[in-house]
């Protein structure tokens, strides 16, 4: 048996994830937690992290049709009408850099002089220059480029700004 990527409709790994765990001897849906904006603010949250795609491991000659006609699939990756067998050593490569399936990536701290956004408060949508850390890694000093050419020094939650995209 072999590993193949079942490609699924919108929103529905883990409703397919469930319903090929019954079908089959294995099924892996990696997942990512990651911070993500949520009401104007950035939470952590934890979604596909190949969003429609989860990877099974089948006998194409007797589960071909039951999995690619399964409700919420929208088929295998293919080369033509053949699917395409993945190679295991890529499964095991991303269960390992997970725990329990989830992949956390995070982030990477912020460097002086970095231009950042606000993200949350009252100066939300704002630019601004990254001054310090204070007490750590909570709050934040920076510098808003929008009030003076020198800049405003402002102190918010380092959850508060975000790098600049």
């Amino acid at each position: 048996m072999d590993w193949y990527l079942v490609r699924t409709k919108p929103g529905k790994e883990r409703w397919v994830r469930d319903q090929l765990a019954a079908l089959l001897p294995e099924v892996f849906l990696p997942l990512l937690e990651a911070r993500t904006p949520r009401w104007g603010k950035l939470a952590w949250s934890v979604g596909p992290l190949f969003p429609c795609y989860l990877f099974a491991r089948l006998d194409l000659q007797s589960s071909y049709f039951n999995v690619r006609y399964l409700p919420g699939v929208q088929g295998l990756v293919s080369a033509g009408h053949d699917p395409v067998a993945v190679p295991g050593g890529v499964v095991e490569e991303i269960r390992q850099r997970g725990v329990n399936g989830v992949v956390k990536i995070d982030e990477k701290a912020l460097g002086i002089g970095e231009r950042v956004r606000v993200v949350e408060g009252p100066f939300r949508g704002f630019d601004a220059i990254f001054e310090r850390y204070l007490s750590g890694a909570e709050r934040v000093a920076i510098l808003l480029s929008a009030i003076d050419a020198n800049g405003l020094r402002v102190v918010l939650s380092a959850s508060a700004v975000t790098k600049y995209s």
